[in-house]
């Protein structure tokens, strides 16, 4: 039996105004009602609402809720996939929550498992009243729509617990399963429906059971076989300004290590806090937020090590500044740091999570996203992703630093590009990937590089692959590419002018190396060549002899400058088909700080330059020097409070060069000896041309036929010669040797 709806267009528009629905999710609310209204559906067949994450579907599921309560349908279950998008969504529509979405007439009714004995409080209250009655709204995680386990404990807690008090008669107010299934106008709403494929048998089950008018599925991420009622995708929301803009933030050879990713994030979030702390100062009016680094590890103990991390004086200094969420991390404690996550007093810079956060958890504070797993479609998915896409202050700045999502990846963009998963790795599409003929690699050495790869989703043709390297099973029917030798030679005959084309083979014995003997009559000559050695009697150089007055001068030029992380903004592009695109356009670097160091790896540091500098010796005096007076000394009077990579670097060659130049001066008054040897050196008997060289005849000057150096080539080899030193030989000029 169908749901019996109509479409009222004045109501569609009272909804948009009273919820404050944007345009997109106007048009899913009404395209939404003109297909139930056409009645053209089965009740379990999902109608899908694909709109992309962070445009405000749960606006759309609010003003639909409403829309029916209006028509006389006031029976409305949402499932959820997590116990944390449920209680989400139990906060969104409670009144009073500091997530309430306002613009019912009534505030809905909510029965959860937790509560069940309130649909029938509800139902006494729809007895009196017959007019401006609430909707009863049914909250449920996908688990507690599970029937009890028939052998399970005789005490159960938790999940089990719950779906018992859904599933069984309970003597106050009977079975709430039984309630459900008794309604005949139940409508289900299935937030984040990509996770429940028609695949999910047990799901499938217990949606049977409830035996709904209607069921309509909310999700980023369709199905190719969903119907899909109503489509807005990512690259239309970035193009009309409802999310932010993401940010790819890189360096250019990739990262060597976890520590100098973390802090590379941890210098863009405080950019991001001066950002948004100028805009709340300039803005009285604009609610109180604060910027979160959101960071994807890959399993439960990588996270305790990153967490970990996170908290040393090097990156927060405090454990409540990084918060931890994953299956061992899912108390009440972590919930409710979760729950207030958007007041102005959470403590919670950093969020440290493997894969828990990715559907129907949101916060609007997410500025940059840090992935230290492998990237794949399981990770950095559009779901994921989306949990940093939210507009802080509800709409574009036009300040990028607030408007854009920094997202730091652990490869090198150039590889990332050239991967085929690029779409689905950064969640901009689902199933698509990269024509390699679209993907250009940067011009080498220059700043700021022009690539411009785009993104779009078409499938290349073989052709196409196999021309960019796509294709691993393609072949060259060359023989260079079997015959190592034959390559060498292709390249040398390259040179000549000859056809890429030709038979190399053909040509090899043309070009076979010529050698040129030694004159007979020369053959075992000798020459006297002189080596000169020289010796300086040098005092022997100590650290001693640096005066502290050269330290502490030398001390004050240690530098410590900025590094520039690439950055290169994904764009959407719209087309004349509607389809539209998503581009990458390169743009201005940020400098952040290098990385950390630990005054004792600076130390050591300092120490080893100088010592490898090979013109001082290991011995116990110079050691002492250098670690009781020399560094402490230096490090003291450089000027820097916080050491990093880039001012251990420079003070390490501030230092290194004040030694050299101290054991120069010390050599000044060196009194050099001069010895002479001679040294009988034989001569080759042979040498060989290279490829293609060959011995010209010798020009005859007293020819009648030769004027003056007519068809001389210079440094060509001519012969023979009986008493040159050997058969040929090469001039400069004609007429001077």
């Amino acid at each position: 039996m169908a749901l019996h709806v109509t479409y009222d267009e004045n109501l569609i528009d009272e909804l948009s105004s009273r919820f404050n629905l944007r345009t997109p999710n106007h048009e899913a609310l009404s395209s939404l009602i003109q297909r139930l209204a056409s009645e053209d559906y089965t009740p379990l067949g999902q109608l899908t609402l694909d709109l992309a994450t962070g445009v405000g579907k749960t606006y759309v599921m609010a003003a639909f809720i409403e829309y029916l309560n209006r028509q006389g349908h006031r029976n409305v279950m949402v499932v959820t996939p997590t116990t944390i998008v449920q209680g989400k969504t139990v906060r969104d529509f409670s009144h009073g929550s500091e997530r309430y979405i306002d613009g019912f007439q009534t505030p809905p009714v909510l029965v959860t498992p937790e509560n069940p004995q309130e649909f029938v409080t509800a139902e006494n209250t729809r007895s009196v009243f017959a007019a401006g009655v609430a909707s009863m709204l049914f909250v449920f995680n996908v688990h507690q729509l599970f029937p009890p386990k028939n052998n399970g404990k005789s005490v159960a807690t938790g999940q089990e617990a719950q779906r018992r008090k859904a599933w069984r008669w309970q003597e106050e107010y009977g079975s709430l399963m039984d309630h459900l299934r008794s309604l005949d106008d139940l409508v289900v709403i299935v937030d984040e429906a990509h996770l429940f494929g028609s695949t999910a048998k047990v799901y499938r089950s217990a949606l049977e059971e409830l035996l709904p008018q209607a069921t309509i599925g909310l999700t980023a991420s369709p199905d190719e076989k969903d119907d899909i009622v109503y489509k807005y995708p990512l690259w239309r929301a970035m193009k009309d300004g409802y999310v932010k803009q993401p940010v790819l933030v890189y360096r250019k050879s990739g990262y060597d290590s976890e520590e100098r990713q973390l802090q590379d994030a941890m210098s863009l979030l405080s950019l991001k806090e001066d950002a948004y702390a100028e805009w709340r100062n300039s803005h009285p009016e604009a609610k109180p937020t604060k910027p979160l680094l959101f960071v994807v590890c890959s399993d439960i103990a990588h996270a305790n090590e990153t967490a970990a991390r996170l908290r040393t004086a090097t990156f927060t200094g405090s454990n409540v500044a990084v918060l931890q969420v994953d299956n061992e991390h899912d108390d009440s404690t972590t919930h409710n740091f979760l729950r207030y996550l958007d007041e102005r007093n959470s403590p919670v810079r950093v969020i440290v999570s493997v894969n828990k956060l990715r559907e129907g958890w949101d916060t609007k504070r997410i500025a940059v996203m840090c992935t230290l797993r492998a990237m794949g479609s399981d990770v950095l998915t559009q779901q994921v992703m989306g949990r940093g896409l939210r507009l802080p202050f509800g709409e574009l700045t036009g300040v990028e630093t607030i408007d854009e999502l920094d997202i730091i990846s652990h490869k090198s963009f150039v590889s990332l590009l050239k991967s085929e998963n690029i779409l689905r790795e950064f969640g901009i599409a689902s199933g698509g990937r990269v024509a390699p003929e679209e993907i250009l690699d940067p011009p080498e050495n220059k700043d700021e590089p022009t690539m411009e790869p785009a993104l779009g989703s078409e499938e290349p043709d073989s052709q196409q692959s196999s021309a960019h390297g796509e294709d691993k099973n393609h072949t060259s029917g060359s023989s260079s590419d079997s015959d190592p030798e034959a390559s060498s030679i292709a390249d040398s005959l390259r040179s000549k002018g000859l056809d890429d084309n030709a038979d190399i083979r053909e040509q090899k014995d043309a070009y076979q190396q010529i050698t040129v003997s030694i004159n007979p009559a020369f053959t075992g000559t000798t020459f006297w060549f002189p080596a000169t050695a020289m010796q300086k009697t040098i005092a022997p150089f100590e650290l001693a002899d640096i005066s502290t007055d050269s330290i502490v001068a030398a001390a004050k030029r240690t530098k410590n400058t900025a590094e520039y992380l690439e950055r290169t903004r994904i764009e959407a592009n719209s087309a004349a088909d509607g389809k539209g695109s998503l581009t990458a356009q390169d743009t201005d670097r940020v400098a952040v700080e290098s990385l950390r160091q630990k005054e004792p790896e600076v130390r050591m540091e300092l120490i080893r330059r100088v010592l490898t500098t090979g013109i001082v010796s290991n011995h116990p005096e110079n050691r002492n020097q250098l670690t009781q007076r020399i560094v402490p000394t230096f490090m003291e009077n450089s000027g820097i409070d916080l050491w990093t990579e880039k001012a251990k670097m420079s003070a390490a060659e501030v230092l290194r060069s004040l030694v050299v130049t101290e054991m120069k001066q010390s050599e000044q008054n060196a009194r050099t000896n001069i010895t002479i040897t001679p040294i009988e050196l034989p001569i080759d008997d042979s040498f060989t041309l290279d490829i293609g060289k060959t011995v010209l005849e010798r020009l005859d000057i007293n020819s009648k036929s030769t004027k003056s150096s007519a068809g001389f080539r210079e440094r060509e080899y001519y012969g023979p010669w009986t008493k040159g030193l050997f058969e040929a030989a090469s001039f400069d000029s004609f007429s001077a040797e």
